[in-house]
């Protein structure tokens, strides 16, 4: 059976395991996922990765050839902008409660969230393991009592303690 401290390791080890599988999943699901908008009146289409880098823009029929410059670069800005939305919900789906707690998806990926705040929060140490801690069980080493500093007699006889040699007769 598992001493307190051993089932306390393994508890922090199995949570650390969960959130490096949880991280593994996100970055995955950054790679794969794209964003996609078309302008109102359907000037334009723009893809866009996870980090809303622009992958494709196609200029549909020929109407964005008759606007202003000023209105041309608004529909352009507008529908990057609805592609990377479009891109930071997918992401948040993909995710789903994957990635740091108090971190918003959308906010890692445009940079806004600070990452090491956010990890620092993801990778905590649990309780239990605090807890022993604070007040270490006696048998953290096997056979010793961390108490006195001896060895506890095994099954079969004496053991010498941490401090005597074997046949030193103390």
């Amino acid at each position: 059976m598992a001493s307190g401290f051993e089932a306390a390791i393994n508890e922090m080890l199995t949570e650390l395991a969960q959130q490096r599988d949880s991280m593994t999943r996100l970055q995955q699901g950054m790679a794969s996922v794209t964003g996609s908008a078309t302008a109102p009146k359907r000037q334009l289409s723009v893809v866009v990765d996870a980090q809303g880098e622009i992958t494709e823009l196609k200029f549909l029929g020929q109407s964005y050839r008759s606007m202003a410059a000023s209105e041309l670069s608004n529909v352009i800005i507008s529908t990057i902008k609805e592609a990377r939305r479009d891109a930071r919900v997918r992401l948040a789906e993909r995710a789903g409660d994957v990635g740091v707690a108090g971190a918003n998806v959308g906010d890692l990926v445009d940079g806004e969230a600070d990452w090491g705040a956010a990890l620092t929060d993801a990778f905590t140490v649990p309780q239990s393991f605090l807890d022993l801690l604070q007040r270490p069980p006696t048998d953290l080493v096997d056979g010793i009592d961390l108490d006195t500093g001896s060895r506890r007699p095994a099954a079969g006889g004496d053991t010498p303690t941490r401090n005597q040699e074997p046949g030193d007769g103390k």
